[in-house]
């Protein structure tokens, strides 16, 4: 049995679903996003707690000796810095050695390699976590490089208090080719959603490469238990459960930003994309729709405009919203990169959105029916 729908049924729908679709993404830009556009850093706090850094680390010697350093020499009045070598089989043991012994500030817990149970990522950071001898704790990994030796000041001075869970930001390095430009816009769209979902009061996620929160509130909802059985989630599903609106803050100075390196490859990127949305089903169900909603409002948006425009009906407004939304969107991303970094991609930002999407798309279809991967993968 064929449906027939005639021309102007057809346009009638497209202008309904246009119309929807274009307050949709008003509603994300000027009610979300421009938060991001207008953000304001906050005043230096002459409190310093002290500090426990955590780093999980599996075979990464070559990340260790450079980047660790940079942690170890920050420029904090009381911090310490917990390296869990999660059963390492390269040189990453006897790097650790030689730094304890420079650095007093550095303790390492060790992990054996045991076949019959892996606990992956997750027991790493509990191990560290109970080593941790300050109750604020501070996260990122063995391949993240702070950009200052303020990182550790800048990310504390953004705790509202004792129980807060603080979000930074860890953009990936700026490289050649148009795969690096994809990674980083793909990680600003990331950051752009999670830090203005944050200061709207609806904290969904954060980055294990760059968080904070209290020894205290881990163990209070029980750590990883919830979704221990999975491999990833050790960043955003934890903050997904323990965040509390009225005391997550976020940090977007640049002496906060800690910076690691994308995908050299396509195969690599979609592995690590695959990896990184694999655990988005477990979130609470409106952070679900808010994040479906604002890609498919995308999509249907040019989808519809196109359709519009082919059968010429209301031209000059459809171009008029379609420019009005780029330039609003561009002016939004303008603004935030004083933040967030990557000024280079603004004006790029509506094709490489478009791509960022569809490769999400994908990505969700394929995790329906693989495996759960390794978190070294």
């Amino acid at each position: 049995m064929s449906i027939n729908i005639d021309r102007d049924t057809l346009v009638l729908f497209t202008k309904i679903i246009f119309l929807l679709v274009t307050a949709i993404q008003l509603f994300y830009y000027l009610y979300f996003y421009a938060r991001m556009a207008f953000y304001k850093a906050k005043a230096q706090n002459k409190v310093k707690p002290p500090v426990s850094v955590i780093i999980a680390a599996r075979n990464e010697y070559e990340n260790l000796s450079h980047n660790l350093p940079i942690i170890l020499e920050q420029d904090y009045p009381n911090f310490e810095v917990v390296v869990v070598n999660d059963g390492s089989w390269d040189d990453t043991s006897s790097l650790l050695e030689a730094f304890s012994k420079r650095y007093k500030n550095l303790k390492t817990v060790l992990r054996h390699e045991n076949d019959r149970f892996d606990g992956g990522k997750k027991l790493a950071i509990l191990l560290g976590i109970k080593a941790a001898k300050h109750e604020r704790l501070l996260f990122t990994d063995a391949d993240c490089r702070p950009m200052s030796r303020n990182w550790i000041d800048r990310m504390i001075n953004n705790s509202i208090d004792d129980e807060a869970m603080v979000l930074g930001y860890s953009p990936y390095s700026k490289g050649k080719g148009l795969l690096n430009a994809f990674i980083r816009f793909d990680s600003w769209l990331t950051g752009m959603n999670y830090l203005s979902f944050a200061m709207a009061r609806m904290p969904y996620m954060g980055v294990g490469r760059n968080l904070s929160y209290s020894k205290n509130r881990f163990f209070e909802i029980g750590g990883f238990k919830r979704h221990y059985h999975l491999k990833s989630g050790d960043d955003d599903l934890f903050v997904n459960e323990a965040a509390l609106p009225e005391k997550t803050s976020i940090c977007l100075d640049s002496d906060a930003i800690v910076e690691t390196f994308a995908a050299k490859d396509w195969k690599s990127y979609w592995r690590q994309k695959k990896r990184h949305l694999s655990t988005s089903w477990k979130y609470k169900w409106y952070h679900k729709l808010l994040l479906v909603a604002q890609p498919l409002s995308t999509l249907l948006f040019f989808v519809s405009a196109i359709v519009l425009l082919v059968f010429h009906s209301w031209m000059y407004i459809v171009l008029g919203v379609i420019i009005a939304r780029l330039s609003l969107q561009i002016f939004i991303f303008s603004r935030s990169s004083r933040w967030l970094g990557q000024r280079d991609l603004v004006f790029f930002a509506p094709f490489l959105e478009i791509f960022v999407i569809a490769m999400s798309g994908l990505v969700h279809i394929a995790n329906l029916s693989a495996k759960q991967t390794s978190w070294r993968s």
